[in-house]
């Protein structure tokens, strides 16, 4: 398969926060800038129009056939599938009650009285289409839930039917690719100052005008300016793209949302974007640098503990110290992934970055916080590297405990590995895994799993192939490697000393997500890097199914 060129703007994106300073009635950011602009709010607005064309399909099946109908559950399930960034969806009868929800890992909900909530207030009051605000949803996150009327045949009301996502997803859907590549990044948020995109993910769910890091004056009057005014431009001062040191920044903003939505979408440019720093030279081979970098994460780990938390962390903060070694460089978290040490990235010291996804979606901190918490051991995930002009690039890392609260941990860059993955390959690779669920979940799992080991199936599709396991590690299904059907592979590590079944479980555990891997591919018959999704079935059992990258 050859994946289409995507390199994703993660962790050298700029937000508009902490100390600056703004000026009014600055030029815009020129024809590239209000370009991006422009198809940003256009983007947004089509994937909400999207979301809402789904929800309008499903009311009316819903209206046809009743709130609990088996056709009514298809077209729900139809229209999270035709969006895979959706999370749930709920059908909600006029007085409050869940009459359904989807998946069937959220049918705990079902018979729960939300009248009380705001938005059920709201949708029942007002029976009209709604995006809503982000607010905490039943399902356990922070999201947006997007509704649709449902009305009988006689014209009656009964109810709403409410897709659920983060809106991040989807609005990382549209705007991601514009950034790609350029001098500009992107930011949005609600008009109470909420951020809810940010190429910058940390910044995400942060409020613009209460959190403690924003509260330069300077600040307040450009956030004050954006959230009332619909659209307009202004100067600021932030950290660089690198996040090594402040500079003066051009913004220019305009608004997206529909159905009550008012979102500012703000697009950025510092003004020192055309400075890159110089490449390095050759590097060596993965392989060959594996033992270095694990060597030294063990005497960082040693050098902690024999120095104590306050003075190791001080060292690993040091760019030019000891623990900056050509590429290697150390760095060091908690076990809740609270940055201690990035040495070159010093604005994210202090930042919680445990939801931190790379450009493909790989959870990569809250990641290494489980392999510490295990022994410690190696991790794959796109990052920038700084000796490459933060350019992304596929790393391997490796973490250390250095007791039951932080640890340290280094990387080491692959060269060579294809490692771009564009949003329809991996929107339809989620698509794949959660239609193997809602198999799973409707059929069981004796006859999904033979489903899925039978090679004359849809579902063993060659290196599309759906595999399964408990969540302890036992196989369950693996078409092309029958032989280990039945045996437990908690402890499986591939080449690098990734542990693979222990990531994909703990995806599993976390509701679903991607992990990278190197495994082999029955299309080829070598061990290629390989981009998983997996989701839970139950709490029992979870599937899963990649897609190979092109070196």
């Amino acid at each position: 398969m050859r994946i289409t060129t995507f390199i994703a703007a993660l962790l050298v994106a700029v937000a508009v926060l902490g100390a600056g300073c703004t000026e009014e009635n600055q030029p815009s950011l020129g024809e590239g800038g209000e370009g991006v602009l422009q198809e940003a709010v256009a983007g947004i607005n089509d994937e909400l129009e999207g979301v809402r064309a789904s929800a309008r399909e499903s009311a009316r099946v819903l209206g046809e056939d009743g709130l609990t109908s088996a056709a009514g559950k298809e077209a729900v399930r139809q229209a999270m599938l035709n969006h895979p960034y959706t999370e749930s969806t709920l059908v909600v009868m006029k007085d409050g009650i869940v009459v359904m929800a989807v998946p069937e890992n959220y049918a705990g909900a079902v018979e729960s009285d939300i009248s009380s909530h705001p938005e059920t207030g709201r949708a029942v009051r007002e029976q009209v289409p709604l995006v809503s605000e982000v607010f905490p949803l039943e399902e356990g996150y922070a999201g947006i839930a997007q509704s649709y009327p449902v009305f009988g045949k006689g014209g009656e009301y009964l109810g709403f039917v409410s897709l659920a996502y983060r809106p991040d997803a989807l609005i990382g859907r549209a705007v991601a690719p514009l950034t790609n590549g350029t001098p500009y990044d992107i930011w949005v948020a609600q008009t109470d100052g909420r951020v809810i995109y940010d190429t910058t993910p940390e910044e995400i769910g942060k409020n613009l005008f209460s959190d403690p890091a924003y509260q330069s004056p300077a600040l307040q009057k450009a956030f004050s300016r954006i959230v009332a005014e619909p659209s307009g431009s202004l100067e600021y001062s932030f950290w660089n793209r690198n996040w090594e040191r402040n500079v003066t920044k051009e913004a220019v903003w305009d608004t997206a949302g529909i159905d009550s939505a008012e979102w500012r979408v703000v697009v950025t440019r510092g003004l020192d974007a055309g400075e890159v720093p110089a490449a390095a030279g050759e590097r060596p081979p993965a392989a060959d640098a594996a033992d270095e970098m694990k060597a030294f994460v063990a005497e960082a780990a040693l050098y902690a503990r024999e120095h104590g938390r306050t003075d190791a962390i001080s060292a690993f903060n040091d760019p030019d110290g000891e623990f900056v070694r050509e590429e290697l460089y150390i760095f060091a978290y908690d076990t809740n992934g609270t940055v201690l040490a990035l040495p070159f990235q010093q604005g994210f010291v202090g930042t919680n970055r445990s939801e931190v996804h790379d450009s493909s979606g790989v959870a990569y901190i809250s990641g290494m916080s489980r392999i510490a918490a295990e022994g410690g051991g190696s991790i794959y995930y796109i990052y920038p590297n700084p000796a490459r002009g933060y350019a992304e690039e596929l790393k391997l890392g490796y973490v250390l405990p250095v007791d039951e609260t932080w640890f340290v941990g280094s990387g080491i860059y692959i060269p060579g590995v294809g490692t771009e993955f564009d949003t329809e390959v991996r929107e339809t690779l989620v698509e794949r895994v959660k239609a193997a669920r809602d198999f799973a979940q409707e059929h069981g799992r004796e006859a999904a799993c033979t489903a899925f080991n039978n090679l004359s199936d849809d579902f063993a599709d060659g290196g599309a192939y759906i595999f399964a396991y408990r969540t302890d590690g036992t196989t369950l299904a693996l078409p092309y490697q029958p032989e280990y059907i039945g045996k437990n592979r908690f402890d499986l590590v591939d080449r690098y000393g990734v542990r693979v079944i222990l990531l994909e479980s703990a995806a599993a555990e976390s509701g679903g997500g991607f992990v990278y891997i190197t495994y082999y591919n029955p299309d080829t018959g070598l061990d290629e890097l390989k981009l998983c999704y997996v989701a839970p079935v139950d709490e029992g059992w979870f599937v899963g199914s990649g897609v190979y990258a092109d070196a």
